[in-house]
């Protein structure tokens, strides 16, 4: 059970930038080398929202091989922090991050030169850092700045959570650029992997309603972006509901860089049992089985799955509202299908298998799973079913240009699954 392996798919796709000569050690240390400690602002912690932040972001960092250290007063957890066990938070978050990869605990104080200094709310930095970003959220938006401000969230912790995939997303970059001189393309790789000044990442419009009684659910998968999806949801204040989740697979090593609810001590667990016993108010009936062609499903179906043609599989068996999160390379891409609109078939018409194991790392999965509910959300609320924009692709390393990739999803005449759009589409 070493590092390496449990970074495996992290360092698949580290090499999308890198010479093919690049040892595993060599992007490892570049990975283990960062020193990130998180400030947790009083004015931060003593608000869900803030808490919510500050654990995304630790939990985030570590399963990117970072040193992680965590730097405040003791306070007991507002709501559900999953996978942390309730009580006092900073002791929670230190058990778990000795319960993720190995030999990367999470440490609580403030170490010497950290490569970066992270201010949640009003805290001071450290002195001898490198680099000092400041973070703050809103119900929906995640922000990172240069300059510390009052901490402004209070309950709903969406914006929190997208805080933490900013904050992951800034320090890969830091260990990336230690990698530079091995850079296929030098000029591409210093403009994607430049450090971020000012990002206002809204996840959903200001006035979307905050849904957290939920309507009978099917998840297809319990991979990253389920746990990224249910990670989320278990923090909606007073959060109820049920859910199938499908999932034949049982946790690996490998799956610790971006499983958000997973923990060493669960390996070779069955994902789906491994997420029913985490997600509190949102009851999980976990069925440990693949989806198949005519199985009966939920009126909302959200899919996470990485195989095309399984997606085509759910989205023929007619549910009324389809969700699809999913990731390619640094990427995040989400979707909705509502009844009559274009469907995933439409979308993605080509079922070409993955050939081998999928690089990804834990704030892309993160963001795609955020941005999936952040679209659900949307969806039971006054937009209705039926988003006009009906996906979004989002680069996850550069994420203050992410609103250019919303857009509609044009009926396809050649869709495998014969919607009713791409049934009207071929009649035109």
């Amino acid at each position: 059970m070493t590092l390496i392996d449990a970074l495996s798919r992290t360092l698949l796709l580290m090499r999308t930038d890198l010479d093919a000569n690049v040892s595993d050690a060599e992007l490892t240390a570049a990975l283990t080398s960062i020193k990130v400690v998180l400030h947790a602002g009083w004015d931060a912690v003593v608000t869900h929202s803030g808490q919510s932040a500050l654990v995304t972001a630790a939990l985030t960092l570590a399963r990117s091989g970072h040193e992680v250290w965590v730097d405040g007063e003791e306070v007991d957890a507002i709501g559900p922090q999953p996978p942390l066990a309730r009580g006092p938070l900073l002791a929670a978050l230190r058990a778990v991050g000795d319960d993720l990869l190995p030999d990367r605990p999470i440490q609580l104080g403030v170490p010497s030169a950290p490569d970066v200094s992270v201010v949640f709310g009003q805290a001071q930095p450290a002195a001898d850092a490198l680099r000092v970003i400041s973070v703050d959220a809103s119900g929906w938006e995640a922000r990172q700045g240069l300059h510390s401000t009052p901490w402004t969230g209070g309950d709903w912790p969406v914006g929190g959570i997208g805080v933490g995939v900013l904050v992951a997303s800034e320090a890969f970059r830091i260990a990336m650029r230690r990698l530079a001189a091995r850079a296929r393309d030098r000029a591409y790789f210093d403009a994607v992997y430049a450090p971020s000044s000012q990002i206002l990442f809204l996840l959903a419009p200001p006035d979307t309603p905050r849904q957290a009684q939920l309507p009978e659910f099917d998840f297809v998968s319990g991979g990253a972006i389920a746990n990224a999806a249910l990670f989320t949801l278990a923090r909606l204040p007073g959060v109820s509901g049920r859910a199938r989740v499908l999932d034949d697979d049982v946790s690996a090593l490998s799956n610790l860089n971006r499983n958000a609810m997973l923990t060493r001590s669960a390996l070779d667990w069955y994902k789906v049992e491994d997420l029913a016993r985490l997600t509190g108010g949102l009851v999980i009936d976990p069925r440990p089985v693949r989806y198949e062609d005519g199985m009966a499903i939920a009126p909302t179906v959200l899919v996470g799955v990485d195989d095309i043609a399984s997606r085509w599989a759910v989205q023929a068996a007619g549910p009324l509202w389809l969700g699809v999160g999913a990731t390619e390379g640094f990427s995040a891409m989400v979707s909705s299908h509502a009844e009559g609109q274009a469907c995933a078939g439409c979308l993605h018409p080509v079922a070409a298998a993955p050939a081998g194991p999928i690089p990804t790392a834990a704030f892309v999965s993160l963001l795609s799973g955020l941005l999936l509910v952040a679209r659900w959300q949307r969806a039971l609320g006054a937009d209705g079913e039926a988003l006009a924009n009906q996906q979004t692709f989002v680069n996850a390393l550069r994420p203050e240009g992410w609103s250019f990739g919303s857009m509609p999803v044009a009926p396809n005449a050649n869709c495998p699954v014969g919607c009713k759009a791409s049934v009207r589409r071929r009649a035109a």
